[in-house]
């Protein structure tokens, strides 16, 4: 398997392309921008699902569009369907200098999934982690060579827990369970660079 990471977005998010290199096979993790360079690297695959780690507004803006230009599933952890879909409570921007006009950013989420549940992109195994704590439904999705953590561990720091549902109590723990995985992934985060588990252990004051 590999992965790609493509930077965009208000506030500078990674989106990543999960691709199986046999079947030519690929997900779309946390799809918050369609920009060119983006389009142009999905077109090389057939796309199977798209990944939301959480709900917030930076990370599922253009899912709806994806999921209609593809036809796949948007898939997110079970109780985090009804969160995507409130811009209220998803961190939907008011105005600023980096969206100007307010906006009300939702999606719809057709695939739900548990703790523990395990899938394919291609031939290449995923396991779904709940992992809370920046929102009461992240999860994080593990490979055999990347764990793509969203916002829940980044670039040696962590997501605020102080939005809604967010819950510190829970963000340590969600810690812990990423901090006990076997071998030395790579930490593919919802903004900042890539890392590995190693780095973040030696480098991130949370973990």
């Amino acid at each position: 398997m590999k992965y790609k990471c493509i930077t965009g977005g208000p506030i500078s998010e990674n989106c990543y392309l999960l691709i199986d290199e046999k079947t030519n096979q690929a997900a779309v993790v946390d799809p918050g921008f369609l920009n060119d360079a983006l389009l142009n690297e999905i077109k090389k695959y057939t796309v199977q699902r798209i990944l939301l780690t959480h709900g917030h507004f930076d990370h599922i803006w253009e899912a709806d569009r994806l999921h209609e230009m593809l036809g796949v599933p948007v898939c997110a952890y079970e109780t985090e369907a009804a969160f995507a879909a409130d811009d209220k409570q998803n961190g939907s921007p008011f105005p600023s200098k980096r969206v100007p006009p307010a906006v009300s950013v939702t999606c719809k989420v057709h695939e739900a999934f548990k703790d523990g549940e395990t899938f394919q992109i291609g031939e290449v195994p995923v396991t779904v982690l709940h992992t809370p704590g920046h929102t009461a439904g992240g999860v994080s999705y593990i490979t055999p060579d990347a764990v793509f953590t969203g916002d829940t561990l980044m670039g040696y720091s962590v997501g605020r827990c102080d939005l809604p549902t967010g819950n510190s109590a829970e963000l340590r723990e969600s810690l812990k369970k990423l901090a006990a995985l076997s071998g030395n992934p790579d930490i593919c985060g919802g903004h900042g660079p890539v890392t590995t588990l190693e780095d973040e252990k030696r480098r991130n004051p949370y973990l």
